[in-house]
């Protein structure tokens, strides 16, 4: 995966960032959220050192469920949902749901050392966006083994341990996740993200 958090400059090496598969509680995982979540902690021990800490945010009207988990299989469930409709009219449908919730918004994220903060930027667009941000948020939610009944809480905590086998690396996340209502099924979400990253085996 390329650079989330600074645009490449022509010169810059080229470096992998992210696991293929993450292993987790006893599955392996080639999703994108186990992508993503291990090239967000490759390009920040790789960019910014002494940075251990991310704050991911994003405002969002959908309700978090484990259908998020799997936007396939909720994608066939609305295609096999009894009644014709055209062509035209989900084109319609669609246009009429952006006119009157706008775009999907963008995602924020800022990096600490400690308390102090390092960098705040927005993730590109193509990168993710609100409703991406949804689907990543579930994975980790899952991950921590918090029950779904609680997804929607306003405050959820957990833990994380998860291995690159190919690269031999073991991914350690702290999760602090706030789930803040502000008017008419509008929610500020925001995940905190303590990591660590080391060579797998080691005890440090």
């Amino acid at each position: 995966m390329s650079r989330m958090l600074r645009d490449e400059a022509e010169g810059d090496p080229v470096v992998r960032f992210g696991a293929r598969s993450l292993y987790v509680g006893g599955e392996t995982y080639e999703n994108t959220a186990a992508k993503f979540w291990s090239s967000l902690i490759d390009e920040v021990l790789q960019d910014y050192r002494g940075c251990d800490v991310a704050t991911l945010s994003s405002a969002g009207s959908v309700l978090l469920s484990g259908d998020i988990l799997f936007p396939v299989n909720e994608l066939q469930r609305e295609l096999d949902k009894p009644g014709d409709i055209s062509l035209e009219d989900a084109i319609r449908q669609a246009v009429e749901e952006i006119s009157l919730f706008g775009p999907p918004t963008a995602v924020s994220v800022s990096l600490f050392s400690g308390k102090e903060v390092i960098k705040t930027r927005q993730l590109p667009r193509e990168c993710a966006d609100t409703h991406v941000f949804n689907y990543l948020v579930a994975w980790l939610l899952h991950w921590s083994l918090i029950p779904e009944t609680k997804w929607n809480d306003e405050l959820l905590s957990g833990k994380i341990k998860a291995r690159d086998a190919e690269r031999k690396l073991d991914y350690g996340m702290s999760i602090a996740f706030c789930n803040r209502h502000l008017s008419e099924g509008l929610y500020q979400r925001s995940v905190t993200v303590r990591f660590s990253r080391k060579a797998a085996g080691t005890r440090k």
